[in-house]
């Protein structure tokens, strides 16, 4: 016998769609937020993905998890970038000893673990005219709040005087001499005669070094004290190699030192006589604490931005506003720039091979993490342009570089908080001219150039201009490394291009170097590795 099958009423339908219905909207309702919040996203990512708006806005993607808390990132003349942690800001790590160091190979996207055999956390760092990096000083000793110490006093973290070369060929650290100072938050700079130049830091009492100067000598592997080279800074001061070969001192600077004007006060500081130059002019300088600094492409024109800030030491206070110098002038003197999209303490900045600067990250407050932003800056209009936001807020303890295929690779970052996070996941910027048409392609290029002389190369498409860019080192706000100079052209024809290469070494220090050169439309090539002979 057939089962009889009762069919619902309509209205017994109507009422079940209704119930249904209204439970979708109430689950719906209830979890608004999050809903609106994975749509929002997911019309982001549609958006940021479109040609249209890559070619106008660039895209941020991020390609890894380093799983390295990195304080410092330096890109080696391999392609690869050496990301040193050390203790990471982690005073478990330094009580276990645990010192980590990864190289990362952004071609094959692969991390590769370094044998750190000291504290290389919150070190200052080089390169030297053969692509070797120099590391100087790291942590003696984490610091001690009042309530957690015996006597109820503070005590502040203690610098090494270690110092290592890292061999991007071996892949390695090798010790060299011990600085005659310990020092940590120095700043190491290279000089046009290959020396290097430390200045400041907390010593192992953990008290601001007073003025002590000294440089490396990779002929003896030694450092060599200079008492009549007395010039007190604060911590990781921001230091640059001028064209007359004095040290330019931006005023910008991290962390610790002297609260008086004084020894924050932006000049030239002249290494043949300890004469300091000051260098007036610069909009609130009560507060270029955590501001960056960046030598605007190209180098010859000695012209020098300031980014951003804070107030000394932890205070909330951060600003948008940026200043330019021309160093070339004979009484240099700032002048405002335009104003960034927000206020940022710690931005990122950094150089492109179409002479532009990325200016990313940063944070609204004291190790906050809050600012989703990046723009470009373009020194021909003195104008930013907001571009695409990057995915991850980037603050305290975070790294910018630029890679050899033209993108921006950002790393750490370690804001405030109760379990002392630190962002461990490797964002990559890919700018506009990454969509902006076919690139041009290098060949032939030498692989060492002296400076006063000419050099020709090939190229698949008619060549707008020329640039050697210096690879970062990267930390605390501070890297001395980055600058890009022009090399004019002189002959262009049947695909061989010919350039000079300046004389100047000052302008051009002996390094490694990165070759762009662009099509006429600033769309870059891929670099080639070039060596400045000393």
């Amino acid at each position: 016998m057939t089962p009889v099958v009762a069919t619902p009423s309509p209205s017994r339908q109507r009422r079940r769609i209704l119930q249904a219905t209204i439970i979708v909207l109430v689950v719906l309702l209830g979890n608004l937020p999050y809903v609106g919040s994975w749509a929002s996203d997911q019309y982001d990512q549609w958006q940021s993905h479109k040609p249209d708006y890559m070619r106008a806005n660039g895209r941020w993607d991020i390609v890894a998890d380093s799983g390295s808390r990195s304080i410092h990132a330096a890109m080696l003349r391999t392609g690869k970038v050496l990301l040193m942690a050390g203790s990471g800001n982690d005073k478990k790590n330094f009580d276990a000893k645990r010192f980590e160091t990864v190289l990362w190979d952004p071609v094959a996207n692969t991390f590769q673990k370094i044998y750190t055999p000291w504290d290389v956390f919150c070190a200052g760092h080089a390169f030297l005219p053969n692509g070797e990096l120099l590391i100087a000083g790291g942590t003696k000793a984490y610091e001690v709040l009042a309530q957690d110490s015996p006597d109820g006093k503070k005590k502040e973290y203690k610098g090494l005087k270690d110092a290592y070369l890292f061999d991007p060929i071996l892949e390695r650290f090798v010790r060299t001499g011990f600085l005659q100072h310990a020092r940590w938050y120095p700043t190491l700079v290279t000089l046009a005669n290959g020396a290097v130049v430390a200045v400041s830091g907390l010593n192992e009492n953990g008290d601001i070094d007073p003025g002590n100067t000294e440089s490396y000598s990779a002929a003896s592997a030694s450092w060599i004290e200079h008492p009549d080279l007395r010039k007190e800074f604060p911590t990781y001061p921001s230091l640059l190699l001028a064209a007359d070969g004095r040290l330019f001192f931006s005023g910008a600077n991290a962390g610790y030192g002297p609260a008086s004007l004084a020894a924050r006060q932006s000049g030239l500081w002249n290494l043949t006589n300890n004469n300091f130059q000051t260098v007036p002019g610069l909009p609130l300088p009560e507060v270029n604490e955590t501001a960056g600094t960046v030598m605007l492409a190209p180098a010859q024109d000695q012209k020098v931005m300031f980014i951003g800030g804070g107030g000394v030491g932890d205070t909330q206070v951060a600003t948008d506003r940026t200043a330019i110098v021309d160093l070339s002038r004979p009484a240099p003197a700032w002048v405002r720039g335009p104003d960034l999209s927000s206020p940022k303490r710690y931005p990122g900045a950094v150089v492109l091979p179409d002479d532009t600067v990325l200016v990313s990250g940063g944070s609204r407050r004291y190790r906050a993490k809050d600012t989703l932003t990046a723009e470009i800056y373009n020194p021909v209009t003195n104008t930013f342009r907001q571009v695409a936001d990057p995915h991850v807020g980037r603050d305290y303890h975070s790294e910018y570089l630029l890679l050899p295929d033209g993108r921006v690779a950002v790393f750490g970052s370690n804001p405030l908080s109760d379990d002392n996070t630190f962002d461990t996941r490797v964002e990559v910027y890919s700018p506009p001219y990454l969509y902006a048409g076919t690139r041009p392609v290098v060949q032939g290029a030498p692989t060492a150039v002296t400076r006063g002389t000419t050099i020709s190369f090939r190229t698949s498409q008619q060549v707008g201009k020329v640039r050697l860019i210096r690879p970062g080192a990267y930390t605390h706000v501070t890297d001395t490394e980055q600058r890009s100079v022009a090399l004019p052209i002189t002959a262009q024809s049947n695909g061989t291009v010919t350039v000079s290469v300046p004389a100047n070494p000052n302008v051009l220090p002996g390094d490694w170097y990165m070759l762009f050169v662009d099509n006429g439309a600033n769309v870059p090539s891929v670099a080639t590795w070039v060596q400045v002979a000393q």
